[in-house]
């Protein structure tokens, strides 16, 4: 079979639900900008030996060293052997004021976690060719893809990054944010937002988030800022036999973070997700 070809029917194969989201790309397309290249080009620079299968079923490949994790240790684990390429999202950001390519892909699952593999890779795009800078795992649950809003404006000339992880199970949606620094071309986890959303018969709980970034008088970035809602309602049918039933209402959680030039990382600045946790002990444990 014809080497794009199994690329593209992989891939296919592979790309989760959550994809949905924003617009897929595949393993054999082209790169913009980049004639003759393709993105399993790109992923092959994490992933040396990156290719089809022997059965011409899936795209493929090992890493040399397991990828940190920029949640830490607690998420850490050995890739699956080998670890198979699913789908790729890219996004174009400036780091510095310097073209960079943000890439992430499924490549599959880890032992002995839930969590899948969702490598997001920085690329330096001044070149001709597009070269990894840094690369980390991101995925916090089962399935990873960039959230609705995936890049946010830190300043002229830089931005950060959003990925959503989720897993579906019966009535119930359990998921986080995780807010990714790109700054200095090293990437950094700011904060992961963890959401739950549930619809039963006599009710529903349906948290969101929303994100923004503000100028920050003093600093150089911008201070980043995210707001989560958690919509409690009634569905009004009748025979229910919930073990529970929470008062209708609206609860709005607000967090924020700031750069500090002296440890180059964004810090918390104010934040009442301790809240937010609480209420979910409350509706959901």
């Amino acid at each position: 079979m014809n080497w794009r070809a199994v690329l593209v029917l992989a891939t296919l194969a592979a790309a989760p639900a959550i994809a949905d989201q924003a617009p897929l790309k595949r393993a054999g397309d082209a790169v913009p900008g980049h004639p003759g290249l393709t993105y399993a080009d790109l992923v092959r620079q994490a992933v040396p030996d990156l290719g089809p299968s022997a059965d011409d079923r899936r795209v493929e490949g090992h890493f040399r060293t397991p990828p940190r994790h920029l949640a830490g240790k607690e998420f850490q684990s050995e890739p699956s052997e080998p670890a198979v390429l699913g789908f790729i999202e890219d996004r174009r950001i400036l780091v510095g004021g310097k073209k960079r390519i943000a890439l992430l892909a499924d490549l599959g699952g880890k032992e002995a976690r839930i969590e899948g593999l969702a490598l997001l890779m920085l690329f330096d795009d001044e070149g001709r060719t597009p070269k990894l800078l840094d690369a980390a795992d991101v995925g916090i649950d089962k399935d990873t893809g960039f959230a609705n809003q995936a890049v946010l404006p830190l300043g002229p000339g830089d931005s950060a990054l959003v990925t959503w992880s989720e897993h579906n199970s019966a009535q119930i949606t359990m998921g986080g944010y995780m807010i990714v620094s790109p700054v200095g071309d090293r990437l950094a986890m700011v904060a992961q937002l963890r959401l739950t959303s549930e619809s039963l018969c006599s009710w529903k709980a349906i948290e969101t988030a929303r994100f923004a970034t503000a100028p920050d008088p003093g600093r150089p970035l911008h201070r980043i800022e995210a707001t989560v809602t958690a919509r409690i309602s009634h569905t009004g049918h009748e025979g229910c036999n919930d073990e529970r039933r929470p008062a209708a209402a609206t609860h709005v959680f607000r967090a924020a973070w700031r750069w500090n030039p002296a440890s180059r990382r964004f810090e918390p600045a104010a934040s009442t997700l301790g809240s937010l946790e609480a209420l979910n002990k409350q509706l959901f444990d």
